[in-house]
């Protein structure tokens, strides 16, 4: 059984503790008739960036961040010739083909490939805002500067977690592209705000998947040498793969082939014989 040959479970966010498909999918989409509207000066008629076109970019080792997503999105339709906002991006299959050789550089894929209309910092910036929303930017002291979305798309998410990190009889790690802020938020959402924050890699460490590197500090935290990586993504999958120890498992839809696969993270564990 799996449970005799690991030694600390780390989790994914977005995906396996907190259904974020209304919120980040929709800060891509939403983030693009911003800067197509109010930066380009087009006509938002409708479509644009889609949940297939979302799915379709998590199939990708390097798109974990996104923020970077909706950054390549805009610039791509920027250099479309087309005014209409739904003829700015190719569908979801020729998008998922579009970024195949983009390899570990998305920043300088993204340059090369479009130039670069919109800037990246102004993008990420106007993405933060549109996820935590005025009312969450008040509370942290800090003002919007690009849109004007009050509620923020983070309270669209859920929790798909049903049990709490100390039920599990091993110690537990998240590595995350979240930065803490966001992550605070995701924790807050599936009810484990007292999750140890020293048992945590986020974006704000500068570490970043598919690195495996934070899979390693994780271990060295926990005096652990085997995971069981809960991911969604590519990126995640990949992360595990790299660090050559303990085994990874999917959770959701985005890796339908992956052996070990999973609908929620209790039933990866129960398979595991963790729960």
């Amino acid at each position: 059984m799996l449970k005799d040959k690991i030694d600390l479970i780390v989790f994914d966010v977005d995906g396996v503790l907190v259904d974020a498909s209304r919120s980040f999918p929709a800060v891509v989409a939403e983030s693009l008739a911003w800067a197509w509207t109010k930066v380009l000066g087009r006509i938002d008629d409708g479509g644009g960036f889609s949940y297939g076109h979302f799915s379709a970019t998590k199939t990708h080792r390097s798109f974990n961040d996104d923020y970077d997503i909706a950054w390549a999105a805009i610039n791509c339709a920027a250099a479309s010739p087309s005014k209409m906002l739904s003829e700015s991006l190719p569908p979801p299959a020729e998008w998922r083909a579009l970024i195949e050789d983009a390899g570990d550089d998305v920043a300088g894929w993204v340059r090369r490939k479009f130039g670069e209309t919109v800037d990246r910092d102004t993008v990420r910036e106007a993405c933060g805002e549109l996820y935590f929303g005025s009312e969450e930017f008040a509370r942290m002291g800090l003002a919007m500067k690009h849109t004007e979305r009050r509620v923020g798309l983070w309270t669209k998410e859920t929790p798909l977690v049903s049990f709490n990190w100390k039920d599990i009889p091993f110690p537990a790690g998240i590595y995350t592209g979240r930065t803490m802020a966001e992550l605070e938020l995701g924790l807050k959402v599936a009810g484990w705000e007292d999750f140890p924050r020293k048992m945590v890699v986020s974006s704000d460490d500068l570490i970043f998947k598919p690195s495996p590197l934070g899979l390693s500090i994780l271990c060295e935290r926990a005096g652990a040498g085997s995971p069981l990586f809960l991911g969604d993504a590519e990126s995640d999958r990949e992360a595990s793969r790299a660090f050559g120890r303990g085994a990874f498992a999917a959770i959701g839809d985005f890796l339908p082939y992956e052996s070990r696969s999973y609908a929620t993270p209790a039933a990866a564990l129960a398979a595991a014989g963790v729960l």
